[in-house]
């Protein structure tokens, strides 16, 4: 019987402590959203915003870390916006191809495939739920 009340008591702690953090990520959610949209209202929309999953680079002036969000291809930018707030973008004239990797700076995620945008500097890698999309929608700006 106590470790049946144990059990229960640790859930219950666990309950109290996700429920606020999962509310404040879907709100998070929301607002890049709405802030991602804003940003883009002037620009023609190809593609997104969608999830996506920033996976790190080897371009300079990227983040080092790995981070959840909002990803979208304009006709002039690449713009991915976090769930914690920050925004970085990769201009369209700089992007010189595409291509899908299983392994990405040393990383393999099981069963998925990195989107990897080529720049003259390096390269940016993301996860993105329609690969195929994706690359069709960033091969014409890899070719201008």
């Amino acid at each position: 019987m106590f470790v049946v009340v144990l059990v229960l008591g640790i859930l219950g702690v666990q309950v109290l402590i996700w429920i606020p953090i999962i509310f404040w990520f879907r709100r998070r959610s929301r607002a890049a959203a709405a802030q991602l949209t804003t940003d883009l209202e002037s620009e023609g929309v190809v593609r997104g915003p969608e999830k996506g999953v920033y996976r790190g680079a080897t371009a300079p002036g990227y983040p080092m870390v790995s981070n959840n969000g909002l990803i979208a291809l304009s006709g002039r930018r690449l713009l991915f916006r976090t769930l914690t707030g920050k925004a970085f973008e990769i201009p369209v004239a700089s992007i010189r191809g595409v291509r899908l990797a299983k392994a990405f700076k040393g990383a393999v995620v099981g069963g998925r495939e990195h989107l990897v945008v080529q720049t003259a500097d390096g390269e940016v890698g993301f996860f993105v739920t329609d690969n195929p999309a994706w690359v069709a929608a960033l091969t014409p700006a890899a070719r201008r």
